[in-house]
């Protein structure tokens, strides 16, 4: 599903919701949330209070299809897989474990119908050479979109961590990351950073596949908070205009932190909330 289908003249982005913000959820209570408040479609970073996805048995081969099918029969697409994977380390045996965390969550995505493995640049580590460790999150980045590009599932690099803004991003590829990279977008961390976002479209919307929003009270270089959509001080409204403006494509998903941030808003509060917004602002 895209954003090209056409409402009075204008776009119609579809609206989803990372599980991260309802960790301890299982598969029926994400298909039900999704489907109670008109989502469209769901990214899966957390199922039954853990990350580690190839873990879980209605994810394993013998019962992923099952699993599938349930999303499909309620109409509710799973969109990504959230994964924790980053390439930073310079250690050839701690890459090659990388490497086949990449795979295992690529099996996932497949099995699932997901679009996109989503992956971390990461911050640097500390000691750590700089200038090498750039170079090597691009090459091992690079490897494994190529790698996931082979099955027609894009790898996306998040704006976060050392790579929340268009240059820190865009130096990957000077880097020589694979054309095959794409982005996800989070709209918080660019804005924090400084970037309005015509600003970051105009540098990376040609390589953007997927879009996060979420608010907060007081979001910095330095850091943020949490706020409920439309409480904080993120131009929320100002993305949706824009992504609509330029014709994007693709999901506009919901990150709520829950699962790293018990003391939030229940998701349900939060996500019924952010749908309720989006339609306010035309979704």
């Amino acid at each position: 599903m895209t954003g090209r289908n056409d409402r009075g003249g204008a776009t119609v982005i579809p609206l989803g919701f990372s599980t991260l913000a309802c960790p301890d959820y299982d598969v029926d209570q994400v298909i039900a949330m999704a489907r109670d408040n008109g989502y469209a479609g769901v990214e899966i970073r957390f199922l039954r209070g853990t990350v580690d996805l190839p873990t879980l048995e209605e994810l394993s081969p013998g019962r992923i299809g099952e699993t599938r099918r349930r999303f499909e029969d309620a109409g509710i697409a799973v969109v990504g897989i959230d994964t924790s994977v980053r390439m930073t380390s310079l250690d050839p045996a701690v890459r090659a474990q990388r490497l086949d965390a990449a795979r295992a969550n690529l099996a996932i995505a497949e099995g699932l119908g997901a679009g996109f493995l989503r992956v971390f640049g990461g911050p640097i580590p500390a000691g750590q050479d700089r200038e090498r460790t750039l170079d090597a999150i691009a090459a091992g980045l690079g490897q494994i979109a190529d790698l996931t590009a082979a099955h027609e599932i894009a790898t996306l690099i998040e704006t976060h961590d050392e790579f929340s803004t268009s240059a820190s991003v865009l130096d990957l590829y000077a880097r020589g990351a694979s054309g095959t990279l794409g982005i996800l977008w989070d709209t918080l961390h660019t804005w924090r950073h400084g970037e309005d976002g015509a600003f970051t479209w105009d540098r990376l919307g040609h390589r953007i596949r997927h879009v996060h929003v979420k608010d907060s009270h007081r979001p910095t270089a330095a850091g943020f908070d949490f706020a409920l959509t439309g409480e904080g001080t993120v131009p929320v409204g100002s993305f949706i205009e824009l992504l609509r403006r330029v014709g994007y494509p693709g999901f506009v998903h919901f990150e709520w932190e829950k699962g790293w941030h018990p003391e939030i808003a229940p998701p349900e509060i939060a996500l019924p909330h952010f749908a309720r917004y989006m339609r306010g602002l035309g979704l």
